[in-house]
């Protein structure tokens, strides 16, 4: 007999929906079947799409910037992300140049997430690597991971990782089996004036900062090979050049993710009295650009949100310089782009996520061995945001109109969401690489 059987809904697999029974046993999917067969418990899909637990590849969970502590730490953050239906986020190691203190940031990393109600990963973050490129590598590799995170800009603080380093990183990505993840932005061309103003914020970080860099990162990839997997992508102009110069490698060894507020917000916020509380990095950009990334929807590989929220009082500064940079979105992604986008953002938020982060062996599809991570979506046309269960204390989407409403959200075959309301969580590191 099977735990749980999730009945008459619209099940997700391979690409398209079917009218399926979705079979739990032991936390595994076991069995997906139009036949009915028992179980301990049934729930009543009727209506509802059955879904893949989702995978934010992208937030920011208790990052301490100095001044300021990101709003959700890994209880409230992943709390948030299960009434999204994410059951599965990767967050980020703090930066180092030398692999003891590697060691350090993986061991505390992985303490602080120890509350997570959803399962969780990490990639490893460095900052300027000089001389010790390979033995970082081996030890990310001696320690699970599969990622590596760097940094084009932020010169200031030391993280910035020069071509020579990102150029041997590359060619270690496919010795070593790690995919390069990088912010990319020329830093050349940012301007750090501390006497800017908030409403600054798009032209101190110019689109052509980002595209120039992109274009430049995607020529190392064709000359010395390599995955890279370019963070939280902006503007439709960087992805269109991309597209037109580099289709032999786009999304086959250069990827892309790009995140929900570039698809649904633009500059325009910057210049309103509140507009500190939409500063990030890349910044929003044009209207223009919002409405050619949207008409390249179909060339971004992965969603994530760079959940990375402050609270107002700690963004509500004068100067540019002060505003901890980062917004809120775990919990509404999916909501706000199905509205938009409809079903094909969900292998962008499952399937994509998983193979391109090493975790298809138990997450991503509704498949027998898999975890039974499930997600019951209820579409409708009329749902608007209206909820917010992160700490901060104010929500970029609030009033947005959303595709429908995640109901429940399922971990392992046990609810962590159910119809609405929080039950419990016991999220699990997962992230040892499968040989």
């Amino acid at each position: 007999m099977y735990d749980l059987a999730i009945r008459n809904g619209s099940v997700w697999r391979d690409g398209g929906f079917q009218r399926l029974n979705v079979y739990v046993k032991d936390g595994l999917f076991a069995c997906v079947s139009p036949e009915n067969y028992p179980a301990r418990t049934t729930m009543d899909a009727l209506n509802r799409l059955v879904l893949p637990g989702f995978i934010d590849p992208h937030v920011h969970f208790a990052l301490n910037i100095g001044r300021a502590v990101s709003a959700d730490d890994f209880l409230s953050g992943s709390r948030a992300a299960a009434y999204g239906g994410v059951t599965t986020f990767i967050d980020f190691l703090d930066p180092v140049d030398n692999a003891k203190d590697l060691d350090i940031a993986f061991n505390r990393r992985k303490d602080e997430a120890r509350f997570s109600y959803v399962d969780f990963k990490f990639h490893a973050t460095l900052k300027n690597p000089k001389g010790h490129v390979e033995e970082l590598v081996a030890k990310i590799r001696e320690l699970g991971m599969t990622s590596v995170k760097i940094f084009t800009t932020y010169s200031d603080s030391g993280r910035r990782t020069y071509d020579p380093e990102i150029k041997e990183l590359l060619q270690l990505s496919d010795r070593y089996g790690f995919i390069l993840e990088v912010h990319v932005e020329n830093d050349e061309m940012i301007d750090l004036d501390p006497t800017r103003s908030f409403a600054y914020l798009p032209k101190s970080r110019p689109t052509r900062s980002e595209t120039e860099e992109a274009l430049k990162l995607a020529g190392f990839v064709r000359e010395f090979g390599g995955t890279l997997y370019m963070v939280h992508l902006s503007s439709g102009e960087t992805l269109d050049q991309l597209k037109m110069r580099f289709p032999d490698i786009l999304n086959k060894r250069f990827f892309i993710e790009s995140c929900p507020q570039y698809f649904l917000l633009n500059e325009d916020l910057l210049r309103g009295k509140d507009g500190y509380l939409y500063t990030m990095a890349p910044p929003l950009r044009t209207e223009d650009e919002r409405k050619r990334l949207c008409g390249l929807w179909n060339h971004v590989q992965t969603i994530g949100t760079d959940h990375c929220p402050f609270l107002s009082l700690e963004k509500n500064q004068r100067f540019l310089h002060d505003i901890p940079l980062g917004i809120g979105g775990v919990e509404h992604a999916f909501s706000l782009l199905y509205r938009q986008f409809g079903e094909s953002v969900i292998d962008k938020m499952t399937r994509n996520s998983a193979l391109l982060h090493r975790l298809s062996h138990r997450k991503g599809a509704i498949e027998p061995g898999l975890d039974a991570d499930v997600v019951l979506f209820s579409p409708d046309p009329f749902a608007k945001i209206e909820w917010n269960h992160s700490r901060c204390d104010y929500d970029p989407y609030r009033g947005f109109d959303a595709g429908g409403i995640v109901e429940s959200t399922l971990l392992r075959g046990k609810f962590v969401i159910k119809n609405g309301r929080f039950v419990e969580g016991d999220g699990q590191y997962v992230g040892g690489v499968r040989e």
